[in-house]
């Protein structure tokens, strides 16, 4: 199922989708397990990966979940930077690559 993009765009048929199954379409659902917090979703509580902004970003936590809730898709590298030019955000950076069914 094609998912809206975020942030939300609007083209000539309504809201801009990602095709399922395309490097967009999962770049996007990995982002929004980095944005989720665990706990959040009652019928999912594990989904998610903790907010890094009082501790270290928990790659194992992340690599746990894609693979559980993204089984299509295998991470490559996970990659952060901390308080990235003095402004106090960290960076996190991901590839991964798309499983052949």
């Amino acid at each position: 199922m094609d998912m809206i993009q975020f942030p939300i765009q609007f083209d000539r048929t309504g809201f801009k989708k990602l095709e399922q199954g395309t490097t967009a379409y999962y770049s996007q659902l990995l982002s929004i397990v980095m944005l989720t917090e665990p706990m959040t979703h009652p019928f999912s509580p594990a989904f998610g990966a903790n907010d890094p902004a009082f501790r270290t970003v928990d790659k194992g936590l992340f690599v746990l979940n894609a693979s559980r809730f993204v089984p299509e898709v295998r991470i490559t590298n996970l990659s952060t930077t901390s308080n990235e030019g003095n402004t106090g955000k960290t960076r996190i950076a991901f590839s991964f690559e798309i499983q052949s069914s």
